[in-house]
């Protein structure tokens, strides 16, 4: 008599710690931000328009404080920082981490070379042909960067929920709609743009809202693991409604501000609540998707910590950010009050 012997296979996992800290969420987020900005100032300095050049220096403006914060950022986030530069000596064309430390770069050279130009025209009102190709090789860097941003998280098949196209182009249209915002906050004197920037963003936000229903209906291994995360886990519909809500309050000013010109108080908070948005959808991406499982059956943990790999590291880079801006807005303002009156 045979006997029949079964044989009990068992996978044993450990819960993974997260690999990304909140340090890469202010990246994505500041230079998101930054990206939009110069696409945008690109735009209105080829429409070659008088009425642009306000609007395209504080884009510019705006891409410089944020374009210095991130690389910053970046830099506390990777682990092992002193060999940065292997990403140089060995090329990997198939990494989109190694077309980022390529980009990065050129990004900061263009737009540095962008903002002199425009500080040049603003002192001594001398304009060069030249700013037009470098506000063109800014633009291209831009995209460089909005594309390997996207892709380096879209491109992990082991994280079903990054798994699409859709991310990249909702982080685009994220950071993009925040920009209109931060422009018109910076230009809270000048009324007459509120408008126009509201119209901006008010469109962006609707491409924004199509394009993240799509995401999430879409028969795809992105848009299917979305579903199924919701079915499974409370969180995740709280996640959900938050940016839901952050989407429908910036819609709901957007479409205030287009109608009427609104107080400094009104476009200070419609500021805030655009940079919420775009600040909450990529920590949902790339800090609550980490906790979900790639092998094992129960959740990764995650502790918020309140040190530098936690809320001093978010404080402290909003700081940077907002240091950098009065500092530079102060110079700038200091060596044209030199210059003029000699």
């Amino acid at each position: 008599m045979n006997e029949q012997v079964t044989n009990i296979a068992e996978l044993m996992a450990q819960p993974q710690e997260f690999f990304w800290l909140p340090w890469a969420v202010q990246y994505f987020f500041f230079i998101g931000i930054a990206a939009c900005a110069v696409l945008y100032a690109c735009y209105l300095h080829w429409q070659a328009k008088q009425d642009n050049e306000r609007l395209e220096m504080i884009a510019v403006f705006m891409t410089i404080t944020m374009g210095i914060t991130a690389p910053l950022a970046l830099t506390a986030d990777l682990h092992q920082t002193a060999r940065v530069w292997h990403f140089y000596a060995y090329p990997t064309l198939w990494s989109w981490m190694w077309w980022g430390s390529v980009l990065l770069p050129l990004f900061t050279t263009f737009t540095g070379l962008y903002f002199v130009a425009l500080l040049v025209k603003l002192i001594w009102k001398r304009t060069f042909k030249a700013t037009r190709w470098i506000a063109l090789l800014s633009a291209i860097s831009a995209l460089g960067l909005l594309l390997y941003t996207g892709r380096e998280a879209s491109v992990l098949l082991a994280r079903p929920i990054w798994y699409s196209w859709w991310i990249p182009i909702l982080m685009f249209l994220s950071a993009m709609q925040a920009v209109p915002a931060l422009i018109n906050l910076g230009a809270r004197r000048e009324l007459q743009y509120q408008q126009r920037l509201a119209r901006f963003q008010t469109v962006t936000l609707l491409l924004f809202a199509v394009c993240f229903a799509l995401w999430l209906s879409g028969d795809t291994i992105s848009g299917n693991a979305v579903r199924h995360q919701l079915d499974i886990a409370s969180p995740g519909w709280w996640m959900l409604l938050g940016i839901c809500a952050l989407w429908g309050v910036s819609l709901f000013m957007s479409l205030n501000n287009l109608i009427t010109t609104r107080s400094l108080a009104y476009i200070t908070l419609l500021a805030l609540f655009s940079m919420a948005l775009t600040w909450s959808l990529r920590w949902v991406f790339l800090m609550e998707v980490q906790a979900v499982p790639k092998y094992n059956i129960i959740m990764n943990p995650y502790y918020f910590p309140l040190g530098t790999d936690g809320l001093l590291a978010l404080l402290g880079t909003f700081g940077l950010w907002i240091a950098l801006t009065i500092i530079i807005r102060e110079s700038v303002r200091w060596f044209v009050r030199r210059v003029h009156h000699g």
